[in-house]
């Protein structure tokens, strides 16, 4: 933001993101980032979504790790359902990752 001389109502005007939104974004006020925010503001930057996320210094992203396997349309499938799962209720989401976790213990 600061290279382009951004505000954070700038930003929310050019990406339909909410000015809140953006704000929590940058204090790290949150954690629990909605996927089609994180995307545009990428694609407003010209920059790829897993960019915006902070590394941990080994080379992974804190929240979404980036993979050079993953083809365009194992990209296409996740982002799917990234926005599928974030249609849910909070209840509903817990559900389902208490499941993928139970899946890759049991594994």
């Amino acid at each position: 933001m600061r290279e382009h001389n951004l505000s954070q109502s700038a930003l929310s005007r050019a990406t339909g993101v909410p000015q809140p939104t953006i704000n929590r974004i940058l204090s790290q006020a949150t954690l629990d980032l909605r996927r089609d925010s994180v995307v545009r503001i990428a694609q407003y930057f010209g920059v790829e979504p897993e960019t915006l996320y902070e590394s941990d210094g080994k080379g992974e992203n804190r929240q979404l790790a980036s993979s050079n396997s993953c083809n365009p349309s194992s990209s296409a499938v996740m982002d799917d359902i990234c926005k599928r799962v974030m249609s849910l209720s909070r209840l509903q989401r817990a559900e389902i990752l208490q499941r993928l976790v139970e899946m890759v213990v049991v594994k």
